[in-house]
């Protein structure tokens, strides 16, 4: 409800990026970017990644349906991994769920082994849900059968089963 503006871009853009080092310090830069999301207000994609995203489907990304998520997510309360849910229980649960696989994901990272999802879902839990999403729509079975609970809570979410079609 409070998206305002798609801006598309044709390919990959520079957007100014700090990051906090663990020494405290701030990393500044450019980075490139296929997508980005504002809670109250903008999304921005990258044309030419939203074309090639939507012509594979079952390779887990989806520069569209990852900065929708982000949307999504902010609804509620902002961006923090949990979009808007009807009930207290559901947010419990959803913490339940999404938590253990979150943090079972950075577990798995930092032993070095490799994981059904990307990489880049243990970032935040925002990216998380997003990631998390992206493989809900374009890899249903492997999250069923690798992730049940976490399949589980966004079926519910999304209102589908996307591993019985």
């Amino acid at each position: 409800p409070t998206l305002k503006t798609i801006l598309v871009y044709p390919s990959a853009y520079f957007a100014n990026h700090q990051q906090a080092l663990p020494d405290g310090t701030i990393s500044e830069g450019k980075q490139a970017r296929l997508g980005e999301s504002w809670y109250q207000g903008s999304l921005v994609l990258a044309w030419d990644n939203v074309k090639s995203s939507a012509h594979n489907h079952d390779d887990g990304k989806n520069v569209t349906l990852h900065e929708f998520a982000h949307q999504l997510d902010g609804v509620a309360t902002g961006m923090d991994g949990a979009p808007n849910l009807p009930s207290a229980a559901r947010y419990r649960e959803w913490a339940r769920v999404l938590g253990s696989e979150y943090e079972q994901l950075i577990d798995k990272l930092h032993k070095g082994h490799k994981t059904k999802l990307d990489p880049y879902a243990a970032t935040n839990p925002p990216e998380f849900f997003a990631v998390a999403t992206e493989y809900f729509f374009e890899k249903p079975g492997m999250m069923k059968r690798h992730h049940p609970e976490l399949y589980d809570e966004l079926a519910g979410f999304y209102q589908q089963d996307r591993a019985s079609k």
